[in-house]
């Protein structure tokens, strides 16, 4: 038996830690962060149907990370034009904090990747995106 995603979920936790230290003395951490990228990425606005998609990720905890969002004032939701669903966009507080973030997010990936080697990141990079079209294959996500 093979071990191999094994240690790829031990090092997706510890990633997770790694990038949450990066954000130490803020009030996200990398499952809200996720959702800000995600916000932003998207010309600052997405449904959380849309969310929970891209992310991968169940609703309630979703539901929780949002609610955390807009307690903290950096998220609210309001309905579409058509009134049919509720539109998640960044506050100007959350647009204030983000680069913030960013930053410290891209600082704590330039530290372990520039460890790495260019060549060695992209093949990295390259093994990652495969295992994940895989996946997606094999689950009818495709």
């Amino acid at each position: 038996m093979s071990l191999v995603f094994h240690h790829v979920q031990q090092l997706s936790r510890n990633l997770n830690q790694y990038l949450n230290e990066a954000l130490e003395g803020e009030d996200i951490f990398m499952s809200h962060w996720a959702i800000l990228f995600k916000i932003h990425s998207n010309e600052g606005c997405l449904t959380q149907a849309e969310l929970k998609e891209r992310l991968n990720i169940e609703a309630p905890p979703l539901s929780r990370a949002i609610a955390k969002l807009e307690s903290l004032g950096y998220i609210e939701k309001y309905k579409s034009e058509d009134q049919r669903t509720n539109d998640i966009r960044m506050t100007e507080a959350g647009l204030k904090r983000y680069p913030y973030w960013q930053k410290a997010i891209q600082q704590a990936e330039e530290r372990l990747l520039s460890r790495f080697g260019e060549d060695r990141e992209e093949e990295l990079e390259s093994h990652v995106l495969t295992l994940s079209r895989m996946i997606a294959e094999e689950r009818g996500k495709c």
